[in-house]
């Protein structure tokens, strides 16, 4: 079963407190989507940021600060590597980048995340086929890896997704409607 993990992508620490508010107290993870403006709030829960900025480097420790337990990067350096004693390093991998660039580098990392959506840093978007394709490549070279898909998860894909055997959907705007259909099971 791949673990649901809601995305909280907020424009002010007002709007990220309700966003976190909503969310179901079975809820284990959160995925906080952070862009150039560093909008922050009090976690209750452990949860992740998907630093989706130009250069992560500067705030990354700032976000292990607040609690990170992961932290996703789509430019991995050395240094950012270092960062592996203190929270999981996760790959953010954009639809646009082939598969076969970033296998040498999913060894460095805990898991990697593949977006599934052509325009990052906005919620409310289809997910994109190809990803399937993606995703059968990343496992056929890397078994163990562990997958997490991000963008156009809802509940009318959840089950081909798990199918394809990801580890985890990080879910924006369907997730109240993917997390009601799975509790009622």
């Amino acid at each position: 079963m791949a673990d649901i993990i809601p995305a909280v992508l907020a424009k002010s620490a007002e709007e990220m407190r309700e966003k976190l508010a909503a969310i179901p107290s079975e809820v284990q993870m959160v995925h906080i989507d952070v862009l150039e403006d560093d909008v922050c709030a009090d976690f209750s829960k452990p949860f992740e940021a998907h630093l989706m900025v130009s250069d992560p480097l500067p705030i990354m420790e700032r976000w292990i600060k607040r609690g990170a337990k992961r932290i996703i990067v789509h430019k991995l350096s050395r240094e950012v590597l270092e960062y592996k004693r203190q929270v999981e390093i996760g790959l953010g991998v954009e639809m646009q980048v082939p598969i076969e660039e970033i296998l040498p580098l999913s060894r460095d990392v805990s898991f990697v995340q593949l977006m599934s959506i052509a325009e990052m840093g906005e919620q409310g978007h289809p997910l994109d086929e190809r990803i399937f394709d993606r995703i059968k490549e990343l496992r056929e070279v890397y078994p163990d890896t562990v997958i997490s898909v991000d963008g156009g998860v809802n509940a009318s894909n959840f089950e081909r997704l798990r199918d394809a055997k990801v580890d985890r959907l990080v879910v924006g705007s369907g997730f109240q409607e993917l997390w009601t259909s799975q509790m009622k099971k």
